[in-house]
């Protein structure tokens, strides 16, 4: 019933644009991909560098578009432009169209990662690229050498919207609740451990309660669901830390942890790559804390595309045999 509202809300998308106006049968459906990049965008400047088109092409399409319904569409303000209600009232059902188109392309694609020179993009939380960017690196090395990856370190809903936009292909996070258009599927699942370094005064080879309590932390401050497990982990136990320093970034924890007496909790992946470099105790949290199921997540419109569906296969390969 719900696929049934959705066509029927485009079905009367399209007859209100084409016959209500009055539009000829050659209209030109790239207006609504214009259309679509300057309401997201809010600028005809930012929509231009979007689609690789000029500003004035760009301005041109617009005003023909104004001139087909019957609307200004966008009224110029200081920052850029702004939708009319008329605009807004189109987006979405533009969006979901140029959706299905897409999906409809990508569906009769096929995909050899041997010659293929696809650039995919990727949100990967930082704290797992020293783990896992090396790894797809060598996986593409070894059997699509021609293929490229932009990793973006994007929390989770800023990823969800990305992958929305289209500008992410696929991302990994924590997710427990997906738009409907989404689709997912398990990765692997994260542990919590204690770092310190090998020549900690105090620390050596485990850590109980009285010593986490007593030693000063480094604590990564950006808010995420790992963060918020292991501050409601420890707020449930009625433990506190001793901060001795917060950054904003997890790559920066090892080296301080190496060349100081402060401890950290932080994900197993964050940590093992440099663990021998840099000389750091890998040690059991002195409390329970639960794993954290991190998932694969994209858009459905790209379910079927055949060089998605490689890239998804590729990771779950990669991650199991790490794991």
């Amino acid at each position: 019933m719900i696929r049934l509202a959705r066509q029927l809300t485009l079905i009367y998308f399209i007859y209100n644009i084409f016959i209500m106006n009055n539009i000829q049968n050659n209209f030109d459906l790239n207006l609504l991909r214009i259309f679509n990049a300057v309401h997201a965008e809010g600028h005809i400047g930012r929509a231009a560098t979007r689609l690789g088109m000029t500003q004035s092409a760009v301005s041109h399409a617009i005003q023909r578009l104004r001139d087909s319904v019957g609307d200004p569409l966008f009224i110029r303000s200081g920052k850029g432009v702004e939708p009319t209600a008329r605009a807004d009232g189109m987006a979405a059902l533009v969006r979901e169209s140029l959706d299905s188109a897409m999906a409809a392309i990508s569906t009769a694609r096929t995909f050899d990662p041997a010659t293929s020179n696809r650039v995919f993009h990727v949100g990967l939380p930082d704290h797992a690229v020293a783990k896992y960017a090396p790894l797809i690196y060598a996986a593409f090395a070894d059997g699509a050498p021609n293929l490229g990856i932009h990793l973006h370190d994007a929390p989770t809903p800023e990823a969800i919207r990305l992958v929305e936009q289209g500008e992410l292909d696929i991302a990994a996070g924590v997710v427990s609740d997906l738009p409907k258009r989404f689709k997912s599927l398990p990765l692997f699942t994260s542990q919590h451990v204690v770092i310190a370094s090998k020549q900690h005064p105090h620390i050596k080879g485990k850590v109980d309660m009285a010593a986490y309590r007593k030693a000063r932390h480094l604590m990564y401050s950006a808010p995420g669901p790992m963060n918020t497990g292991l501050s409601d982990g420890l707020a449930k136990r009625g433990v506190t830390r001793d901060i001795g320093m917060t950054i904003s970034g997890h790559l920066a924890v090892p080296v301080i942890i190496a060349g100081s007496d402060l401890i950290a909790t932080v994900s197993r992946e964050l940590v093992e790559p440099y663990a021998q470099k840099y000389g750091l105790q890998i040690l059991k949290p002195p409390f329970a804390i639960p794993d954290i199921q991190v998932s694969l997540f994209w858009h459905e419109r790209n379910d079927r595309d055949a060089g998605h569906q490689w890239f998804r296969e590729m990771a779950l390969r990669m991650t199991k045999r790490e794991r």
